[in-house]
């Protein structure tokens, strides 16, 4: 096993270094120091850097709109994954076996991915944790393209007797002032909660076919809280550089719709009737509390009998209209979730991690 460690920033740096350090063997590159090109791959433009640059315009587009100005955004995405292309191409070669790379979907992550590829090389994807003080290490893909099984079956079969976290570890705002000036409000007696996403996140931009931002998902559960009133309480993501200044006019013309960005999370689940996520690690910190889970996009989790997949708004009004007969299968829940607390996912963070399941989870010796 030769790995080439793909490094995009000094976290990556210290995340690679280590198991490096460790005893495994290869490469740290660092994408930022790879001036020299490939002279062998000036004349070849492969696929994947058309799909590295659509989906960074559909970033910048889902960040700050300016659709106007697409065919000159898309057009200078393509000439930078063309530049990356050529400088990584000198560097990623049949040498390695492995490569290695923090969320292989990220633009430049994705380039020296397709690249690997085109040689042989594995891809190996860390990402942060779906649980707390975890992280995930996998040979296949991460978020939807993970390895996790999908039948309701194993998880049937599979035990662990031991615990599972009974709390959240609160994730630090970027847009402090949202969130730490903002009062916590008073919920109604019985709600659906639905936090929001980041608009511009891999989730959603990639694996959500027909909610593409918080803007619709708000529409459709403004029209829906109106035609069975039902109350819907948003917390906006606390990672999100985005606010919904006209979102929250609206709920405030509207008795169902409510912002409750000065809530903790943990609370705002708790005391839920059920949860709507599109594909949200909140999804998954809402079966820890053995929660209602309806989920609208493309998610590992959507497993029948773990939650519901919904797929348009006709039947996501079904499911709602019978909530009161969903019947929890607490069993198959705690199931799942210790299949990933302990056998899927890895202890730790991207800066203190166990070292040892790592190297376990990559063939390591």
């Amino acid at each position: 096993m030769n790995i080439l460690y793909f490094s995009v920033n000094s976290k990556h740096l210290r995340f690679f270094s280590r198991i490096l350090e460790s005893g495994c063997k290869g490469m740290i590159v660092s994408s930022g120091k790879l001036w020299l090109v490939s002279l062998r791959s000036l004349f070849s433009f492969p696929n994947f850097l058309y799909q590295a640059a659509s989906l960074r315009t559909k970033d910048f587009k889902a960040k700050y709109g300016l659709y106007i100005f697409h065919p000159f955004i898309y057009g200078t995405n393509l000439l930078l994954a063309y530049w990356c292309y050529i400088r990584y191409s000198r560097i990623i070669s049949a040498q390695y076996t492995h490569i290695m790379v923090w969320n292989s979907s990220l633009f430049r992550q994705s380039i020296a991915v397709g690249i690997a590829k085109q040689y042989g090389l594995i891809p190996i994807v860390a990402e942060a944790g779906l649980l707390p003080n975890r992280i995930v290490v996998d040979m296949q893909g991460a978020n939807f393209l993970n390895s996790v099984p999908r039948t309701q079956s194993f998880f049937e079969s599979y035990h662990n007797p031991n615990p599972l976290p009974d709390s959240l570890i609160p994730r630090k705002p970027k847009n402090a002032k949202k969130f730490l000036q903002t009062a916590p409000i008073t919920l109604p007696e019985n709600y659906i909660f639905v936090p929001f996403q980041v608009d511009y996140d891999t989730q959603i931009l990639l694996f959500s076919p027909w909610i593409k931002n918080m803007e619709m998902l708000f529409e459709l559960l403004e029209r829906v809280s109106r035609s069975l009133r039902i109350h819907f309480v948003f917390k906006e993501h606390p990672s999100s550089k985005k606010s919904y200044p006209k979102l929250h006019q609206k709920a405030e013309k509207n008795p169902f719709i409510h912002f409750a960005n000065g809530n903790t999370t943990q609370m705002l689940i708790e005391s839920a009737q059920a949860v709507i996520t599109v594909n949200s690690t909140v999804g998954i910190e809402s079966l820890l509390f053995q929660k209602r889970v309806i989920v609208l996009g493309d998610a590992f989790y959507a497993i029948d009998g773990i939650v519901k997949e919904v797929k348009d708004e006709h039947t996501l009004i079904d499911v709602l209209t019978t909530l009161s007969t969903w019947k929890v299968n607490h069993d198959l829940i705690e199931s799942f979730l210790k299949y990933l607390y302990y056998d899927y996912l890895i202890e730790g963070n991207i800066e203190t991690f166990n070292i040892t399941q790592v190297k376990k989870r990559i063939g390591c010796r």
